[in-house]
Order: structure tokens, then C-alpha cells, then sequence
């Protein structure tokens, strides 16, 4: 069985399997070095160049699958711990599993930017999703640019998410 095809042996493709460095269009296809998306131009050799090695782009499902995997695996004590499911408190910390992973950050941001005392649940819950989301974001932003730049934010964040886990069980078992 013969394996993928170099982007040089396919007539008619001379940019096969190059993504745009603006916007990450496909260029597979495209006759002209500029993109038929964001319109702007190309060096395909430096396209090239920049997609071996550990200084190329990571595919996008392994940027946003790892930063899901960092943030959200040391999270998932809540799930494994020798606590009963009977009764809602659990389960409460189990609602919440969504926004885990800025609980902390969240409430200390809370506290310090001096929230309203008379702040219901849901309003709160609201701000730690979209701190959450922009978290996500933030980092597969970064992630995307390089395996490099991937490798490090996942190690980071995933560090910073076991000491995140480790206090919110320290509150969970309060």
C-alpha cells in the first residue's frame, strides 16, 4: 500500500495540502498563489518549509481536542471520587462540571472586582461559561500557530488546571 502522495507528484494541484497562513483556507485546488478566501498571497515553499517539522501548524481537531483534554482532565475527580451520588451535592458539582476549570479564577475575580452582593446562580454560572470560553479560546489561539506553541499552552494550562482541581476538591469536600 503506497502512502499519501507528496503535494509535487499531483498534475493540475500545485497546492495540495497547504492551508492559507491568514486564514487557514484549504488552498487544495487553487491554481494561483493567493487565496480564494481572505485574498491574500502566498509563498508556497514557505508554506511548505513551515507545515514539517515541529515548527508547522497543527490540524485543527488536535489543537482544540488537546486543549479540551488539558483543560478539562484534571477536572474530571468529580466523576472518580468515593463520594455517594445520592442526595444533590454531587450533583450540584456535577452541573457545574462545564465551568470547572475557571471556578476559581471566577470567583476570585468575583470577589476583587467587587461583583454585586445580590448576584443570583445563573448569573454566575453565566459569567464562568463565557470565562471558560474565552479561556478555550485564548488558548487554541495560541495553540494553532505551532506544534510548538500548541505543546506548551497545553502543558500550561493543564498544570494550572491540576492546581485548579486540587482546590476545587479541597471546596468540594468542605
Amino acid at each position: 500500500m503506497r502512502g499519501k502522495s507528496s503535494t509535487t507528484d499531483m498534475p493540475g494541484m500545485p497546492f495540495a495540502g497547504l492551508c492559507c497562513p491568514m486564514c487557514d483556507y484549504d488552498l487544495t485546488g487553487t491554481t494561483e498563489p493567493r487565496c480564494p478566501e481572505c485574498g491574500k498571497g502566498f509563498d508556497p515553499a514557505a508554506l511548505r518549509k513551515d507545515r514539517a517539522g515541529w515548527c508547522g501548524r497543527p490540524r485543527r481537531w488536535v489543537t482544540f481536542g488537546l486543549i479540551l483534554l488539558a483543560v478539562y482532565l484534571p477536572n474530571t475527580w468529580i466523576f472518580w471520587i468515593d463520594y455517594p451520588w445520592s442526595g444533590g451535592y454531587r450533583m450540584l458539582w456535577v452541573t457545574m462540571f462545564p465551568v470547572l476549570p475557571v471556578l476559581l479564577p471566577g470567583a476570585w475575580c468575583y470577589h476583587v472586582f467587587g461583583m454585586p452582593n445580590n448576584i443570583d446562580q445563573l448569573s454566575f454560572m453565566v459569567f464562568l461559561g463565557v470565562m471558560c470560553a474565552g479561556l478555550i479560546a485564548v488558548c487554541y489561539w495560541i495553540g494553532k500557530r505551532s506544534r510548538v506553541a500548541l505543546a506548551v499552552v497545553a502543558v500550561a494550562v493543564f498544570t494550572l488546571e491540576v492546581l485548579n482541581a486540587l482546590a476545587s476538591y479541597a471546596l468540594f469536600r468542605m
